[in-house]
């Protein structure tokens, strides 16, 4: 298949226009990396389903969106999710579930995910630890337009304005759709060490059945989705009555792709009655061959029951050169109802 480029974009030279059509493979090939987020710590439902029910409130609202690469497509690629959940408190037993809904679009040639899961988790507190394990059944679609398309049998001289005529037969058989099973499964811990230091581990396999994505209908291990996997690792670290760090790593594999993203955020609590809590970070992704990829700058605020977070991707790898270090921005919410458990437990007894 050949992609057209309005002539406006043929302006750049052949090495950047070679560099762009490899960001679209790079992104969308089944051998690289898979939908996430920067904000991955505010997507808890997407980066680990033992994560469902872990808040302090009878349910919780998230919602997350991406936007990426519109310096050098014009189009860009998008993503967000939307997402439920709530724990189910039996006596001392916890089971949480969840539902989670992601979109993905791809640039030019709009190549569109949607994804459906829904997340069980089982979550035990022994004294100060606390261990969830949680799998993630879903369901996924994809689909692209063909009009978004052109094909060499379409070229036509005679066509001045963009010299190709899509009423010429393209001669493609290529399914436009396709749908699958897909199941994700993982583990969490977290403890209280001492009143100042909370760590977390966290690991998640993603695409455990992997599921075949051709649209062609080929089988092949190239087009099954990897197995991927990912490994977190933080903290709450208290260092003073108002002020807290929390440091966020993730590592993720996925057949031979790796990609890690490491920072932290500096909580500040105020004493307002409406924002409870500022912070600000940092954060470094590192790409495939340990190459450093971009940097993020991180701003939020907890505002009553809200979370919103906003961060901003600066383009840091080669590609630097096309995009003019402009790479992706986020914006992330969470919200929180109040919790409606009793904190003392009262046994009734008659006055004589």
């Amino acid at each position: 298949m050949a992609y057209r480029y309005k002539s406006k974009h043929l302006r750049v030279n052949s090495k950047i226009l070679s560099i762009i059509i490899a960001i679209f493979f790079a992104v969308d090939s089944v051998q690289s990396q898979d939908i996430h987020f920067t904000q991955f710590y505010a997507s808890p439902l997407t980066l680990n389903p033992a994560l469902t029910g872990l808040f302090d409130g009878d349910w919780r609202f998230t919602g997350n969106y991406r936007n990426q690469w519109r310096s050098i497509g014009d189009i860009p690629f998008t993503t967000f999710s939307l997402g439920f959940d709530k724990p189910i408190r039996i006596y001392s037993e916890q089971l949480n579930i969840g539902v989670v809904f992601l979109n993905d679009q791809s640039g030019i040639v709009n190549l569109t995910t949607n994804r459906f899961y829904g997340n069980i988790s089982y979550s035990k507190k022994i004294g100060k630890q606390l261990f969830s394990i949680g799998i993630q059944p879903g369901y996924i679609m994809e689909g692209y337009d063909l009009n978004k398309y052109s094909f060499n049998e379409q070229f036509d001289l005679g066509n001045k304005s963009n010299m190709f005529n899509k009423t010429f037969n393209a001669f493609e058989t290529l399914n436009d759709g396709l749908s699958f099973f897909d199941l994700n499964s993982g583990v969490y811990w977290n403890g209280k060490l001492n009143d100042a230091f909370s760590p977390f581990v966290g690991f998640t396999l993603y695409h455990i059945t992997r599921p075949n994505r051709s649209f062609s209908k080929v089988k092949s291990d190239t087009t099954r989705f990897g197995l991927r996997n990912a490994v977190q690792i933080g903290a709450s670290i208290k260092l003073g009555q108002r002020t807290r760090l929390k440091p966020n790593i993730i590592n993720m594999y996925e057949k031979g792709a790796t990609e890690m993203l490491a920072g932290s955020n500096i909580e500040y609590d105020l004493t307002s009655s409406s924002i409870k809590t500022v912070y600000a970070g940092a954060e470094g992704r590192y790409g495939w061959n340990n190459t450093f990829d971009a940097t993020t700058i991180i701003a939020g605020a907890i505002w009553k029951s809200f979370n919103v977070g906003f961060s901003y991707d600066l383009n840091m790898s080669n590609l630097r050169t096309a995009t003019d270090m402009k790479g992706a921005w986020e914006i992330s919410v969470i919200y929180i109802s109040k919790s409606t458990k009793p904190t003392k437990l009262k046994i009734p007894c008659d006055r004589y």
